[in-house]
């Protein structure tokens, strides 16, 4: 009786977790029309010897830091003003409220495409889950994987992060 009932609540629980992700085709076209824009704008051919060819891995010497445009998008931002945009395989919830990127690194000191992460805060980070510096259990979120890494323009970074101001 303990099972049939204990599967019943996690069966509810389980529908009303999943009715909360979903979308109205209102607001699911709205975000398929900035995704096909942003692919146009990243779509615009560049000057090779200028900004580069588009990479599988990016070197952690080769970035200085980074920042989300969306929920798949990373802007990458490196030495002598070099960009990229990493496209991600899919959608990446917590993208935006995070502050590291947890890595599951298998080259060493680069990132590569199809590598997975998870976004953290600061406070996640395994020393501050030591005492004293113990300050909740905010933990990572959910898994994510890294496209390639798209050189960009700063005109580029721009008129994206117009078109996602809209959204």
């Amino acid at each position: 009786m303990k099972t049939v009932k204990s599967t019943v609540v996690l069966v509810g629980f389980a529908a009303l977790l999943l009715s909360g992700c979903a979308v109205s085709p209102e607001v699911e076209s709205r975000r398929q029309a900035i995704e096909a824009d942003i692919d146009e704008i990243l779509s615009l051919p560049l000057d090779p010897s200028e900004y580069g060819e588009t990479k599988r891995c990016l070197s952690d010497m080769e970035f200085r830091s980074f920042r989300a445009l969306d929920d798949r998008h990373i802007l990458f931002e490196g030495r002598k003003g070099k960009l990229w945009i990493n496209k991600l395989r899919g959608r990446c919830p917590d993208l935006r409220h995070g502050d590291v990127l947890v890595v599951r690194q298998f080259g060493g000191s680069r990132m590569c495409e199809r590598e997975q992460f998870q976004v953290a805060d600061w406070f996640d980070w395994p020393w501050y889950q030591r005492w004293p510096w113990h300050w909740g259990t905010w933990g990572a979120g959910p898994m994510c994987t890294l496209g390639d890494f798209q050189p960009v323009t700063e005109a580029q970074v721009a008129e994206i992060e117009a078109r996602l101001e809209d959204w």
